[in-house]
């Protein structure tokens, strides 16, 4: 009687797999961006946090922080959502804190 539906154990199987795969590349994913910024900062390329990077891009556009992330160790590019309709890019030198853009 088991093996009526053979077809919804391995779907369930594959579910599981899929759903655990999912969840180690979101991992990964947020380990490689803090480590790429404690790297970058061991090597005294960063002195601005991720979180100091977001404060400076609000305040010089008023708008709400949607991302921040590091690029190549020098600049934060901050993503930062103008009066909910427009997305503006503001780049922060991540040793200084000036804004580029």
């Amino acid at each position: 009687m088991r093996n009526e539906r053979p077809g919804v154990a391995a779907l369930i199987a594959l579910t599981l797999a899929v759903s655990l795969a999912s969840m180690s590349v979101q991992a990964d994913s947020r380990n490689s961006r803090s480590g790429s910024w404690r790297l970058a900062q061991e090597k005294g390329e960063v002195s601005i946090s991720r979180e100091r990077a977001a404060a400076i891009a609000r305040e010089a556009t008023g708008g709400r922080v949607l991302s921040v992330d590091l690029q190549g160790g020098r600049s934060w590019r901050v993503k930062v959502l103008l009066n909910g309709e427009r997305v503006r890019t503001v780049t922060i030198d991540a040793r200084t804190g000036a804004v580029q853009n």
